[in-house]
């Protein structure tokens, strides 16, 4: 026995060519879209601690300031304080010539609007 091909009819023929759509590129604007989407999304968070953070520094800034007005109010008010005690005061008033009085007068002063004149004058001695 030999071997023969079979021969084919026309209509057992499984292949055949059929014109079709063209063959398409992928979508690039849907990724494009959202790739500047994303990169502006991280601009923005970017810009947003950079605020943050410039605000922060200058908040703490103006606290460490705060302190040191603070610290160097607290400072002027015992001076003052200081200078407004009367045993300091007392030496620097001798030192000029003010001594205190050895006799003191009171007057009264009538200060009705129709009458500027004194009253009475009241001589005391050896009070002080």
């Amino acid at each position: 026995m030999s071997a023969r091909p079979q021969r084919s009819t026309a209509q057992d023929q499984g292949l055949r060519v059929v014109k079709g759509k063209r063959s398409r590129r992928p979508a690039v604007a849907p990724w494009m879209i959202m790739a500047l989407v994303g990169i502006t999304a991280f601009l923005g968070l970017v810009f947003a601690r950079t605020s943050l953070d410039k605000s922060a520094f200058e908040l703490a800034e103006l606290n460490r300031s705060i302190a040191e007005q603070s610290d160097i109010n607290r400072e002027l008010r015992l001076e003052i304080a200081q200078l407004e005690n009367p045993a300091h005061i007392a030496p620097l008033a001798e030192e000029m010539g003010l001594i205190i009085p050895q006799e003191t007068r009171q007057l009264l002063v009538d200060l009705t609007p129709e009458s500027n004149q004194v009253v009475k004058a009241e001589h005391n001695e050896g009070t002080q």
